[in-house]
């Protein structure tokens, strides 16, 4: 599809939408107290699509608006929500200035929204959970730490710093989840950019989605998504930041616009850099005389190093007559990883000393978008996206090491560290992602919507060690993957009562080669498939509780990894099967705004899936395979209360009950069947505490305490009694963070302790994360 068509189609509607009878509303936002203009306020009508967002000077405009009584809904983070009625007539322009009264529901630590976007998303019929970044930029952590603090995401790390991790979300793990950056699918972006890289102070907000996915986000997600917005403000800003930590730990962001106010001309850049030894010490049982030892001895990990960087620069036009945002951009990334270890195996007796996984990447983005079309009742967004990208999977060396890194030369020179053959995997990706989505207002409690994507990608490589990867990759291994989706929603007593039903059709093609392990014989490998999903959501709001209940019967295909492997860890299997879940959310809000808001967030969800993938482990390789029928079950919730503007608190827990549904067939006896999955967490949650003192000079010192949980879990299945029963155990972790802002909020210090009580943390079996850590951030930050 082409996207020329779509945007010159545009651009001819709004000039046409500006003619005949409308009407004009325009005027200035402030803070009413002290009456300085406000940039970045979204003035809404509501039950419609016109709308505004004020510029630097706090102004805002919307018209080609049809004659009749409405609501106006202004709204900005930090800031107390008012709607304000309005009767328009014909070739009217109406003046309505307004100021609004900072809100009391947000602190620098810790924010979890509570009006405009958030609000609005919240009152969506999803399971959807909204967190603003601002709480966390002064503090050094990334995207990863800001999900980790919502009920029903659980994410488990290898290690330290850019470590492999897996997220959970509902009992749904890794790929089954699709993670966005700003609504473009982050799953062929590397590992140079993937969540634990990017730092608070890049991420405006994170969009949670449970189980049910709306189609704007067009993947195949099984149960769930994560979308990480970076903002889309119509001002000029600067925010820099640097931090240095534990373990030779050092973090970068930079974050910066410019915008013309006259012309909407803007330009903005994203950069971060990060690098760590992850040198932190660990408990292993050495070999002595080819014996292990009974004990433990404190080793320190002496082999996994991390480095990564990105710049990304776009420039085009915000906030203009012909486009709410128009982008062209160009991003380049790359990270260097060091391998201490397997990641599916527990420590070894000898770990990795040169293993290594290097990748560069380039992209280009376009994206487009408009809202207000048509007299405000068309929406357009849209992006094309190419990635190009060369990733390096090197082991090579001849040496065997030891745990304190010394080396001996082994006898086999072809032998490599992680198994039998050496490894230096080189992959070449081509990459094309391109969205489009359209809604339209049909009437006042009417709308429908059309989403389609395109995600295409070709892969090929070469290996002068091992002649299975070399063949395997010699020619392109292709994977395509379309989806359309379509929407309609019902918005009933006064928006009170909304209700959506949509389907999304599948289609995925695969073109790849099967290979033997000398890499002499090959056999090709061709699939197309197509699937259709469907679901609902509905909500109805009462006075201060609103109840939400919605469905999706989910689509999933392999991903890359899964089916082509990576030549180093994971070994390939294109036969996979595409995964099918059966969804299901019921949940609750409830909220109390007054001089002590309070709000507590329940969601119950049901997990009913076939063709599971897990990941197996074949010697300290691992290897994906279809694993019959899952059953996850649970509750999730998120209490949020305030004490005046000083005192905040949060806690979030998570109860998970996934086990194994492969129901065995008559005469047949099963010892997994209906037993709980093991190593995998079932109950686990955090807390917080946050005080915040303002002082007269407009600095501010604050101190917040986090605290985890992981309850124990089984590393094996729990009924299997010839097996050892070894568990993971229970894990109690605590963070302690102060920061101190000068000159309102420009310039700001903060100090962090990491696991401040030196607890053992383990995510996965002797796969120990890094002990207590300390780090200190500066951040500069100007509006």
């Amino acid at each position: 599809m082409s996207k020329m068509p779509a945007l010159t189609l545009c651009l001819v509607l709004t000039i046409v939408s500006a003619s005949g009878q409308t009407a004009t509303i325009t005027g200035v936002v402030t803070n009413d107290e002290n009456r300085s203009s406000i940039p970045g306020i979204t003035v809404v009508v509501s039950g419609t699509y016109y709308g505004g967002v004020t510029d630097a000077q706090g102004s805002y405009l919307i018209d080609n608006i049809t004659p009749g009584t409405y609501h106006l809904i202004v709204s900005g983070i930090g800031y107390v929500a008012q709607t304000i009625q309005v009767s328009l007539k014909s070739d009217q322009k109406l003046k309505i200035d307004i100021r609004l009264v900072e809100s009391v529901t947000e602190m620098e630590e810790i924010v979890v929204m509570g009006k405009s976007q958030a609000t609005e998303m919240r009152e969506q019929a999803y399971a959807v959970e909204v967190v603003e970044s601002k709480g966390f930029k002064n503090l050094s952590t990334n995207a990863n730490d800001i999900l980790g603090r919502i009920s029903g995401v659980n994410i488990r790390q290898a290690g330290g710093l850019g470590s492999d991790f897996s997220l959970s979300l509902n009992g749904l793990t890794g790929n089954q989840v699709r993670i966005f950056l700003d609504g473009v699918p982050m799953d062929y972006f590397g590992s140079s950019l993937s969540l634990n890289n990017f730092s608070a102070n890049i991420i405006d907000r994170i969009e949670v989605y449970k189980g049910v996915v709306p189609i704007h986000l067009s993947s195949d997600a099984l149960g769930g998504a994560i979308n990480v917005s970076t903002g889309q403000q119509y001002t000029s800003y600067l925010d820099a930041s640097y931090s240095i930590g534990s373990f030779n730990t050092h973090i970068g962001s930079l974050n910066a616009q410019y915008r013309s106010s006259e012309s909407g001309f803007t330009v903005r850049t994203k950069a971060f850099y990060n690098s760590s030894d992850n040198n932190y010490v660990i408990p292993v049982k050495l070999l002595t005389n080819s014996v292990e030892d009974d004990f433990f001895t404190n080793v320190e990990r002496f082999h996994d190093g991390y480095k990564s960087q990105m710049a990304w620069v776009e420039t085009g036009f915000t906030g203009t007559t012909f486009a709410d945002q128009l982008f062209i951009g160009f991003l380049y990334s790359d990270n260097y990883n060091e391998i201490q270890q397997p990641t599916y195996l527990g420590l070894p007796k000898f770990p990795y000393g040169e293993v290594t996984q290097e990748e560069e990447k380039f992209i280009v983005n376009f994206s487009y978008n408009k809202h207000g079309l048509l007299d405000g009742r068309l929406n357009i967004n849209s992006y094309a996206v190419g990635v190009f990208s060369e990733e390096i999977n090197r082991d090579t060396s001849s040496y065997q090491y030891d745990w304190f890194g010394n080396r001996e030369l082994r006898t086999s020179p072809n032998r490599g560290e992680i198994e039998g053959r050496k490894t230096f995997l080189i992959l070449d990706t081509e990459n094309y992602l391109g969205n489009f989505n359209a809604e339209y207002l049909l009437s006042e409690h009417h709308n429908v919507a059309v989403n389609y994507s395109l995600n295409h990608l070709i892969l090929q490589g070469s290996d002068e060690f091992r002649a299975q990867n070399n063949t395997q990759f010699s020619t392109p291994n292709k994977l395509t993957k379309q989806v359309v989706g379509l929407s309609y929603t019902l918005s009933l007593m006064d928006g009170k009562f909304k209700n959506t039903v949509f389907t999304k059709g599948y289609a995925y093609d695969i073109n790849s080669l099967e290979t033997n392990f000398q890499g002499t014989e090959t056999t090709p490998f061709n699939e197309s498939k197509t699937n259709l999903g469907f679901g609902f959501s509905s909500t109805y709001q009462f006075n201060k509780v609103q109840v939400k209940a919605s469905y999706e019967n989910a689509i999933r295909f392999p991903e890359v990894i899964e089916i082509f492997g990576d030549g180093l860890n994971n070994i390939p299997n294109p036969a996979l099967q595409p995964e099918k879940s059966k969804n299901y959310n019921l949940g609750a809000i409830f909220s109390f705004d007054s001089s002590n808001p309070f709000m507590l967030s329940v969601n119950g969800f049901v997990r009913d899936t076939e063709d599971f993938i897990i990941p197996v482990a074949q010697g300290p390789r691992a290897v994906r395979i279809n694993q019959g029928k899952k059953l996850s079950t649970g509750l999730d919730l998120n209490i949020n209360y305030q004490f005046k503007k000083n005192l905040i608190f949060n806690v979030n827990g998570t109860y998970l009950d996934l086990r194994d549904n492969n129901k065995p067939e008559e005469g047949q006896i099963s010892l997994q069947y209906r037993q709980r999955v093991p190593n995998v967490p079932y109950l686990f949650g955090s807390s917080s505490l946050s005080y915040r003192l303002d002082f007269k000079n407009k600095s501010a010192l604050s101190a917040t305490v986090i605290q985890n949980y992981v309850h124990s879990f089984f590393l094996f299945w729990e009924n299997v009694g010839s097996q050892d029963r070894r568990t993971v155990p229970d894990q109690w972790s605590t963070n302690l963070d102060l920061v101190y802002t000068l000159q309102d909020g420009r310039y700001n210090f903060s100090i962090g302790a990491s696991n401040l009580w030196d607890a053992q943390l383990y995510d996965n079996y002797e796969q120990q994360r890094p002990g207590r850590a300390y780090s200190f951030k500066f951040r500069y930050f100007i509006h």
